[in-house]
């Protein structure tokens, strides 16, 4: 499903097309858009000239989201051989643009519906992460908390603002409030953090492993934060919310993480959700407002089964 509306290959400035064969030393000569994801920017795959293929992005260095990609070539850049990501080959800017092109991963994305066969390898990613990148590569890696705190405290806003709440969010949002603060006393760490899991961030390699791409990020905390972020997304792909959990208790990285602080973060990413859900669309981002607003419904749904709230 396409969720993203992306510039093609040739709507790019010349200069910018042309600066590829300077860097990598064959230029372009097909390109075929990718249509995941939410972001504005450029996402293709390419083949050059010599036949190697390659994966290229990028975005105008005006673009508000400039510095996520600027953060994402940083991040990228200091990652050692061994951590699970398709190489970052180069980034540079020209013509206005930053662009970084990426070794080409012919895989698609994991299957995260029960009984995938993908699972596995999934679990098996949020266990080689942390172990990769702990101590975190990047020293001055902000803390998860501290670089959240800002926009995970939407159910606050949300019933200061006395938003037009569900009856479900309605009947607890002083009981969402209180909550949705607590988790950050458990999520400091060295480990350097991805905090965007979803199908459409990670790739199959042919040999069956799964590899994280778009690490745009840059935050440091405990490893149980980044399965946290995924478990939604298991229950997006039709798990329930005790399934998708089980599924993750697979993994070394979940079950370490302390129960009320999960159940804190539940509370605090689903307040995001909802209240961002309710914000303008960015521009050139027509489709994120409306994923927000589902995933608030799923965020409701993980809630009510760890409170058991009604």
């Amino acid at each position: 499903m396409r969720t993203s509306v992306r510039p093609s290959w040739g709507e790019l400035p010349e200069a910018v097309r042309g600066s590829v064969a300077g860097v990598l030393g064959a230029g372009v000569v097909d390109a075929e858009v990718q249509g995941g994801g939410f972001s504005p920017g450029l996402a293709v795959r390419a083949v050059l000239g010599d036949g190697r293929r390659v994966f290229l992005k990028g975005v105008e260095t005006g673009h508000p989201v400039h510095p996520v990609y600027a953060a994402e070539a940083r991040i990228n850049r200091s990652l050692g051989a061994d951590v699970p990501v398709p190489r970052l080959l180069d980034a540079w800017e020209a013509g206005g643009w930053l662009l970084m092109a990426f070794e080409d991963v012919a895989g698609g994305h994991p299957d995260l519906r029960p009984g995938s066969a993908d699972l596995d390898a999934v679990v098996r990613l949020l266990d080689r992460l942390p172990r990769k990148v702990s101590p975190a590569p990047v020293p001055d890696a902000p803390g998860v908390a501290a670089a959240l705190e800002e926009r995970f405290h939407g159910w606050r806003v949300l019933r200061e603002e006395g938003a037009g709440l569900d009856e479900w969010s309605a009947r607890h949002v002083d009981r969402l409030a209180a909550a949705e603060r607590d988790w950050m006393a458990d999520a400091g760490g060295d480990c350097l953090l991805h905090i965007d899991l979803r199908a459409d961030n990670m790739l199959m390699r042919g040999d069956g492993e799964a590899l994280v791409v778009d690490w745009a990020y840059l935050q440091q905390g405990a490893p149980w934060v980044d399965p946290a972020f995924l478990l939604t997304q298991l229950i997006r792909a039709g798990h329930t919310p005790a399934g998708a959990e089980a599924v993750l208790g697979k993994a070394e990285s979940w079950r370490d993480a302390p129960p009320g602080a999960v159940t804190s973060f539940a509370v605090a990413q689903a307040g995001y959700w909802e209240r961002s859900s309710r914000l303008p669309a960015p521009p050139g981002v027509p489709y994120l407002r409306g994923y927000q607003a589902a995933m608030a419904e799923i965020g409701r749904r993980w809630i009510a089964h760890r409170t058991g709230w009604s």
